[in-house]
């Protein structure tokens, strides 16, 4: 699979990226979050390639410094909080199931489960 370097950089109130290895591959967006796609598009219309077919190697450098790595960081740590907080949420409805099934009320449940009865509701109703 081919991969694009970009660097993103901050200039006049406007994240910008720059792809290294394409001279007119540069963009730039008020929003950081609208990078991924914005750069996607921009490679794709570049190479007539998906934007799905490729990876971007993400650079981040503000004010002369490279937070990259702190950023990657980050992300990856949401990506784990994500996670775990999917498993405690299934964990909450097997629980709860079984606590109701085993005749607990939705009310006692809610108490074991330090969460609201109506949440215990929706949980049990999913």
């Amino acid at each position: 699979m081919t991969a694009y370097d970009v660097t993103v950089s901050r200039e006049d109130n406007l994240w910008v990226a720059v792809v290294t290895d394409l001279p007119t591959g540069v963009t730039d967006v008020v929003h950081f979050a609208d990078l991924e796609v914005e750069v996607r598009d921009l490679i794709a219309g570049l190479t007539d390639a998906n934007p799905d077919d490729f990876v971007v190697n993400w650079h981040y450098e503000v004010g002369g410094h490279d937070i990259t790595e702190q950023l990657h960081r980050i992300a990856a740590l949401e990506e784990e909080l994500r996670m775990v907080m999917d498993a405690r949420d299934k964990a909450r409805v097997e629980a709860a199931s079984t606590l109701v099934n085993a005749g607990i009320s939705q009310r006692a449940t809610a108490e074991v489960l330090s969460l609201s009865h109506q949440r215990v509701s929706q949980l049990l109703s999913n």
